[in-house]
C-alpha cells in the first residue's frame, strides 16, 4: 500500500513538514482568546441553522441494540485499575453494552418548550461533532462482516455495507480474535456553527473524551482500547465510507481504535485488503445537518494539515495496572450515565488532600494506563492547578509534572517560579501561594465556575515536542487533554461532586502568568471541579424507552 504520508527523513523534517507545522502554529495563535479579542467566530448565532445533533443514513437496515440495568455493574475502582480479567465474547450483547456505556444518550432535558439530549460522553457546548463507525468481522452481528454507523438517538446501528464473503474472511484473518475496529469521525461544522475558527480544537478535545469513555466501557467488559496508527488517515475515510458524495457537511475519520481482547502488539493490514475495503458498496444517504454552511478557512486547513500518516507499528503496554481500590462497592455504570457538566458551583464545598492525591496519582500515565495510554505514547500534557479549597494544602498555584520534564527545562521555559516540591510521592510543585480564585475565574474567560469550585486546572501541552513528530501531533495533544478531562469528570462524580470542561480561556494570559519564554508549553484546556448547583426548572426524562435485556448465555463472558 502506498503511504500518503511519510516519516521525516533522517536529519530533520522535510521542508513540506516544516511548512505544515508553521501553519499549525499560525492557527494556534489565530484561535487564541484574549480579553481584547476573542478568536474569530460567528458573533451572533443563527438558531434556525443550528446543525442536527444526530447523523442518520436514510435507507439503511437498522440493528436495534440493548442496555443492561445500571445496577448490574462492576466496581468503578476495579475498572480504573485495568480491563477486567475475563474478556467478554464480542456479540450483540457486549457490543450493545459497550456503546450504551460510552457514546449513548444519558437523558433528555426539557424546559420552556425546548427539548435536548445529554450523552454519556461530554461535548463542547453539547454540540457533539464526534460520530462512531464500526467494522465488525463475520459472526459478530451477522454471518457477513459489516460496516455500521452508531446512532445514539435511538441506540441503533445503521448498516452501511455488507462485505462480500471473501473480503470478510480476509478481514477476520487480519484482525486478532475477540475484537473489532471503531473509527471516531468528526463533523467540524457542528462546533464551527457556534465557535468559528477555534472549533477545530474542540473537536479534538471531544475526540479525547470519547476515547476515554470507550476505554472505561470496554474495560468493564475485559476489553482494551488502543489507537491504530498503521493506516494513513486519508485511507480511513475511504474504508469507512466518508469519501463518497452525498455529504453536505465535511466529515472525516480522526481516530481508528482497536476494541477487544487485550493485545501485546499492534497489527498491520495487507494493502489488498485495504483497497477492497475502500471499494465497498455503501447503503444509505447521509442527512443534511444544516440548511446552509459557513466556511472557516483556517479551520478547514487544519482538517487537512493534521491528518496522520502511517506510523511504524508500536508494541502496546498491556499491563493490568494497579489492582487496588479504595471503594469496591461503588458501581461503574451509574457513574457513567449520571455524569453531567455543571453550570454553577456553590463556592463553598472543599475536598480533603487525600482525595486530591488520589486524583493526581491517577492522572499520571502509570496511574490509570488503560484510560490515558490509548495512543501508546509518553504523556505530553502537564497540569497547572489553581487550588481553592483543599483541606491540608495551602491555596495557590501548583504544577503536576506528568511528562517527566527536568527542573532545568521547567525553569528555562516557564520563568522565575518557586518550584517547591509539595508532595513526597507525587511530582507536584508549589509555584505560588495565595488566593487564586478570582485569577482562575478571570483566566477562564471570566466564568464564575472557574473560581467557585474546589480547584481549577489548566492543561498545558508540550507543543513543540508534539510538532516535532509532525503537524498531526497537535491533534494528539488536544485528544490527550480530552482523555484527562473525562477521567476528571468521573472522579468528581465518584466523590459526590461534578466537573466542567472549559474551552474558553485566555491563552496568552495563562502563558504570561507562567512567564513563558517560548512555546515549549501551550495552554490547551481548562477544567474545574466542585459542588454543583442544578437548575431545578429543568425536567429530566429517560434516554430511551426501557428495552429488556435478552437472556444471558453462560458462555458470553458477561
Amino acid at each position: 500500500m502506498q503511504d500518503r504520508g511519510q516519516e521525516p527523513p533522517q536529519g530533520g523534517p522535510s521542508a513540506m513538514a516544516q511548512d505544515a507545522c508553521a501553519l499549525v502554529r499560525d492557527y494556534h495563535c489565530l484561535s487564541m482568546h484574549s480579553p481584547q479579542a476573542y478568536a474569530p467566530g460567528p458573533g451572533e448565532l443563527d438558531w434556525s441553522n443550528q446543525p442536527e445533533p444526530f447523523r442518520r443514513y436514510a435507507g439503511c437496515r437498522q440493528i436495534p441494540l440493548w442496555q443492561r440495568p445500571l445496577n448490574d455493574s462492576p466496581p468503578w475502582e476495579a475498572v480504573l485499575a485495568g480491563p477486567l480479567d475475563m474478556p467478554s465474547v464480542v456479540d450483540d450483547r457486549s457490543l450493545s453494552q459497550c456503546l450504551y456505556d460510552s457514546l449513548a444518550l444519558s437523558a433528555w432535558k426539557e424546559a420552556g418548550g425546548s427539548r435536548w439530549a445529554l450523552r454519556v460522553n461530554p461535548s463542547s457546548g453539547n454540540l457533539h461533532p464526534t460520530e462512531a463507525y464500526l467494522l465488525l468481522p463475520p459472526g459478530v452481528l451477522d454471518v457477513q462482516a459489516l460496516l455500521v454507523h452508531y446512532c445514539p438517538e435511538e441506540h441503533v446501528l445503521e448498516v452501511r455495507a455488507e462485505l462480500p464473503h471473501a473480503v470478510g474472511e480476509r478481514l477476520a484473518a487480519a484482525l486478532p480474535a475477540g475484537g473489532f475496529l471503531l473509527a471516531l469521525a468528526g463533523v467540524a461544522w457542528r462546533e464551527a456553527w457556534k465557535y468559528g475558527e477555534r472549533a477545530w480544537r474542540y473537536c479534538q478535545l471531544d475526540n479525547g473524551h470519547a476515547q476515554a469513555a470507550l476505554a472505561l466501557a470496554a474495560g468493564a467488559l475485559g476489553w482494551q482500547v488502543r489507537q491504530l496508527d498503521t493506516l494513513d488517515d486519508q485511507w480511513l475515510d475511504a474504508i469507512f465510507g466518508l469519501d463518497r458524495g452525498g455529504f453536505h457537511e465535511h466529515e472525516q475519520v480522526e481516530t481508528l481504535l482497536w476494541v477487544g481482547a487485550p493485545q501485546a502488539q499492534s497489527f498491520d493490514f495487507p494493502s489488498s485488503l485495504v483497497r477492497a475495503l475502500a471499494r465497498q458498496t455503501l447503503q444509505g444517504e447521509p442527512n443534511r445537518l444544516s440548511v446552509s454552511y459557513q466556511h472557516w478557512p483556517q479551520l478547514e486547513q487544519m482538517l487537512e494539515l493534521c491528518r496522520a500518516p502511517r506510523q511504524a507499528v508500536r508494541r502496546w503496554n498491556t499491563a493490568a495496572g494497579l489492582r487496588t481500590w479504595d471503594n469496591p462497592q461503588l458501581a461503574l455504570r451509574p457513574l457513567l450515565h449520571q455524569r453531567r457538566s455543571a453550570q454553577a458551583f456553590d463556592g463553598q464545598t472543599g475536598i480533603e488532600l487525600a482525595q486530591l492525591r488520589t486524583w493526581l496519582q491517577r492522572l499520571l500515565q502509570d496511574g490509570t494506563p488503560m484510560l490515558l495510554d490509548i495512543e501508546s505514547r509518553p504523556a505530553q500534557v502537564d497540569l497547572l492547578l489553581f487550588v481553592h479549597r483543599v483541606q491540608g494544602l495551602t491555596p495557590g498555584l501548583y504544577w503536576l509534572d506528568r511528562s517527566g520534564s527536568s527542573e532545568d527545562e521547567r525553569r528555562s521555559a516557564l520563568g522565575n517560579l518557586h518550584w517547591q516540591r509539595a508532595d513526597a510521592t507525587l511530582p507536584l510543585y508549589r509555584l505560588q501561594g495565595g488566593d487564586a480564585r478570582n485569577l482562575a475565574g478571570f483566566l477562564s474567560c471570566g466564568q464564575a465556575i472557574g473560581r467557585d469550585g474546589c480547584l481549577t486546572l489548566s492543561m498545558l501541552g508540550r507543543f513543540e515536542d508534539a510538532l516535532a513528530r509532525g503537524s498531526w501531533g497537535y491533534a494528539s495533544l488536544l485528544r490527550e487533554c480530552g482523555r484527562i478531562g473525562q477521567l476528571l469528570y468521573l472522579e468528581a462524580e465518584a466523590a459526590g461532586l461534578s466537573g466542567t470542561g472549559m474551552g474558553c480561556f485566555f491563552d496568552p494570559l495563562v502563558h504570561e502568568l507562567l512567564g513563558m519564554q517560548d512555546s515549549r508549553w501551550q495552554s490547551l484546556y481548562h477544567f474545574t471541579l466542585g459542588k454543583a448547583l442544578w437548575d431545578e426548572r429543568l425536567t429530566t426524562l429517560p434516554a430511551y424507552p426501557q428495552r429488556r435485556w435478552p437472556p444471558v448465555q453462560a458462555d458470553t463472558g458477561l
